[in-house]
């Protein structure tokens, strides 16, 4: 590796980390939360429910994976949840009816996507999931919890809006932290944010 000076502990890192904690940079407690403003992880997950997925999202017909730079939509809500939480269970039957009135607005179907991420839920979970609750929303597996640690997050349910900048990254717009209700004051919290973005094209 062309290191010259390489000193061994005997206890190891952790016991020279307790033996002098005054060496030790950093704050390996700290965690970082991602804020409005900030850009969103480009995550990678696999395409679970087949070609209605792909179609929703514009994706190849064999795609099996979905990165977010692989979409063509100025707008997508992100829904963090967990198969075993009510609070996710209860979004997401309104997130469904939700996804009916913004699939039949002239200003937001196209626009705006809505997608689920089940944290800690295997494949098997997410896709049992969508079938028993009759999600007509892409759901998508974070089995290991890797997106929701770049988050910095908590707890679920969870959801984020995020908007495009063009040039594949996604900039976090909105958080909604607990369980919320997609009323008619949020819809049209969304029709202004694509009303913006089509100014600025």
């Amino acid at each position: 590796m062309g290191y010259t000076e390489v000193y061994r502990y005997p206890a190891g890192y952790h016991g020279w980390k307790e033996a002098f904690p005054d060496q030790v940079d950093g704050d390996e407690t700290a965690k970082h939360v991602l804020a409005v403003g900030d850009a969103f992880p480009d995550c990678r997950v696999a395409v679970l429910s087949g070609d209605a997925d792909r179609k929703y999202l514009g994706l190849p017909p064999d795609a099996k994976w979905l990165a977010l730079s692989d979409l063509n939509a100025r707008f997508v809500l992100i829904q963090m949840y967990n198969t075993m939480c009510n609070d996710c269970v209860s979004e997401t039957k309104e997130l469904t009816r939700f996804f009916k009135v913004v699939e039949a607005d002239p200003v937001l179907a196209g626009q705006l996507k809505i997608i689920g991420v089940g944290i800690y839920n295997t494949n098997r979970d997410v896709v049992r999931f969508k079938k028993h609750y009759g999600v007509l929303y892409p759901l998508f597996s974070d089995r290991h919890g890797q997106i929701f640690e770049c988050l910095g997050q908590a707890e679920v349910p969870l959801a984020y809006l995020v908007r495009a900048k063009g040039d594949g990254t996604w900039i976090i717009e909105l958080i909604k932290r607990g369980y919320f209700e997609p009323d008619e004051k949020f819809l049209n919290t969304l029709r202004q944010a694509v009303a913006r973005s089509e100014e600025l094209d």
